[in-house]
């Protein structure tokens, strides 16, 4: 029998597609195999803390939800204000020089503020790869001994098959000691289960085991399903909102804390349609007649004004926080800040992330000789990488520009504190709100 003679031109073919198989396998490894963090494992230390757990049925926990309480060597309760910090939009996904420079100054923020407790408001865990990132942020907490809370975003789970789902993250991280995130799901006092995974609450206690503050942490979503587009007449595609089951767990947990003479806040990754209420105007845009300028927020870059800051009429913006890009909140307004209002002896404030070149802190007109505002407070983004920061002219080229974390202190009387914090300006504390009450030039 004759050898078969492969022709050249069916030679070249073979070892084409060969070499192309080879190339794609090697790309989707690449491109989607779970790549851990480069943690700096030496700057991880066990942090010296007062904070201890008390699970919901524990004995000096007067509550029905898990909390937190300092105590001294000697047990007596620390009443000292808390300390919480949050980090939002870290993006620890599979670019590697930013999610380990993320990761690096994340490090640093823990060590350098020893704080009582973070929180933290989605995209993180992002994209490709999230299951050992996951694990790896869970392990630090773990090993600095700090507690925490997790909060869902919108990037959380939106690239399966390839990463893990919503579900399995909060899963993961619940699993840690430290973390304080619950995965089951929540029911109302009629017995309606809640939207979303993740919502869960954490309370701060002071002296004599009383509730100083009330945390409700809630899943804001993704995208809003065709389903809910079409029932709420709205675009598909938009962003998902707050669900009526869960407007009414969150007033339930708002009425306990103000049957026990505290406050609560609020922490969700989308913002809220109302806190587009403020935006930039460019030089030229005419101005609305039911908006006004906000005091001392033009814009100057390379010395040349740019355009200012605008707030609807009503409303008020810290000075020195500003939104460069506009509000990316769901097109359907499902009522939670009127609800929050209706609330408000119970609510402080709201704490979002999402837009990330976004820092406002906004409140509505108020009687300053009788009440305190609502804050809804943009987050202080967390994650160095180049997601709108030069698209909008605000940094020659990408880095820290704004870039840092929020802290919250929650006094004795259940009033709060909050500051910004910069990495590029060498972690400059910036006050926003000082005993609930707005800082004002």
């Amino acid at each position: 029998m004759k050898d078969i003679v492969m022709p050249l031109k069916t030679k070249i073919v073979i070892i084409v597609s060969v070499a192309l198989v080879v190339i794609i396998v090697a790309l989707g490894l690449i491109m989607f195999m779970p790549i851990p963090m480069k943690v700096n494992w030496n700057k991880v230390k066990k942090i010296e803390s007062k904070v201890t757990y008390l699970a919901a049925d524990a004995e000096n926990n007067p509550t029905d939800a898990q909390a937190l309480v300092k105590l001294n060597e000697d047990g007596t309760i620390d009443d000292s204000p808390w300390k919480v910090l949050q980090f939002s939009d870290m993006h620890l996904s599979h670019e590697l020089n930013t999610t380990n420079n993320t990761i690096d100054h994340f490090i640093d923020a823990l060590n350098k503020e020893k704080p009582d407790f973070v929180a933290i408001t989605g995209d993180v865990i992002t994209r490709k790869g999230g299951r050992p990132r996951a694990k790896q942020l869970a392990e630090i907490f773990e090993k600095m001994g700090i507690y925490w809370g997790y909060v869902l975003g919108n990037h959380e789970g939106d690239s399966n098959p390839f990463t893990v789902s919503r579900k399995e993250v909060i899963k993961i991280l619940s699993s840690y000691p430290h973390c304080l995130t619950e995965a089951d799901v929540k029911t109302t006092s009629e017995g309606e289960k809640v939207w979303g995974n993740g919502n869960f609450v954490v309370n701060l206690l002071g002296a004599n085991y009383e509730m100083r503050q009330s945390l409700i942490f809630m899943d804001s979503g993704n995208k809003i399903s065709s389903k809910d587009a079409k029932k709420l007449g709205v675009e598909g595609g938009t962003y998902d909102y707050l669900k009526e089951s869960q407007m009414t767990w969150y007033k339930e947990q708002v009425q306990k804390a103000i049957t026990a003479n505290s406050k609560t806040m609020l922490f969700i990754h989308i913002p809220l349609v109302e806190q587009g209420y403020a935006k930039f105007l460019k030089v030229g845009t005419p101005l609305d007649t039911d908006w006004s300028f906000a005091a001392n927020s033009e814009l100057e870059v390379n010395g040349a004004l740019v355009g200012s800051m605008v707030v609807k009429n009503g409303w008020n913006l810290i000075e020195g926080t500003a939104s460069y890009e506009k509000c990316y909140c769901s097109d359907y307004n499902n009522g939670m800040y009127d609800l929050m209002k209706s609330l408000r002896t119970g609510v402080n404030a709201l704490f979002c992330g999402h837009d990330h070149i976004n820092s406002t802190v906004l409140y509505e007109n108020y009687n300053e000789a009788t009440e305190k505002p609502l804050f809804l407070c943009y987050a202080t983004c967390s994650g160095i990488q180049g997601y709108n920061l030069y698209k909008y002219g605000l940094a020659a080229k990408d880095g820290y520009t704004m870039r840092g974390y929020s802290i919250i202190n929650v006094n004795t009387d259940a009033s709060f504190d909050l500051y910004a914090v910069y990495y590029d300006v060498d972690y400059a504390l910036v006050p926003r709100v000082v005993a609930s009450a707005p800082v004002k030039a």
